[in-house]
């Protein structure tokens, strides 16, 4: 049992350390056709989800599978972020897209300014990389990293 304590203990330390200096990464299933929640919080900038937009349909993966295995397309990671603070904020999103292995097979990242006061702003981040990748990668790490303006 004291074990857990200190495991418990541990865990929310190195958590609360992350957090404090605004740099956050999280490691999530692909999320093909669904919300992925993140919930970042510094200060009081909020990062809360991701979308992957544009993702190939059934046709286009099969089409690259059977004939052009080279084919690619472009994927729109859309990043939902809230400022309720009194200060504006920067924010830099990075997305790692990890095939089976765990091996980055693509990354793509970009800053964003978030005004103080905003609500449900977006931050796109674009990505293009081959058909077949996006079909067959399982996880997706994202790194974000927010920062007073």
């Amino acid at each position: 049992m004291r074990n857990r304590w200190a495991i418990l203990a541990a865990f929310l330390l190195a958590s609360s350390a992350l957090a404090e200096n605004g740099r956050f990464e999280k490691t999530i299933s692909f999320p093909r056709g669904t919300d992925a929640t993140l919930d970042f919080v510094y200060q009081k900038v909020t990062v809360r989800e991701v979308q992957c937009r544009n993702y190939p349909d059934r046709e286009d993966v099969e089409k690259a599978r059977t004939k052009d295995h080279d084919d690619h397309s472009w994927l729109w990671w859309e990043f939902h972020v809230d400022n309720r603070g009194s200060a504006d904020a920067k924010v830099h999103l990075w997305v790692e897209i990890l095939d089976a292995k765990g091996n980055v097979v693509k990354s793509s990242d970009r800053s964003g300014d978030v005004d103080a006061g905003k609500i449900d702003d977006s931050i796109r981040v674009s990505t293009r990389l081959r058909t077949i990748d996006i079909a067959d990668s399982p996880k997706v790490r994202i790194k974000v990293q927010i920062l007073p303006k």
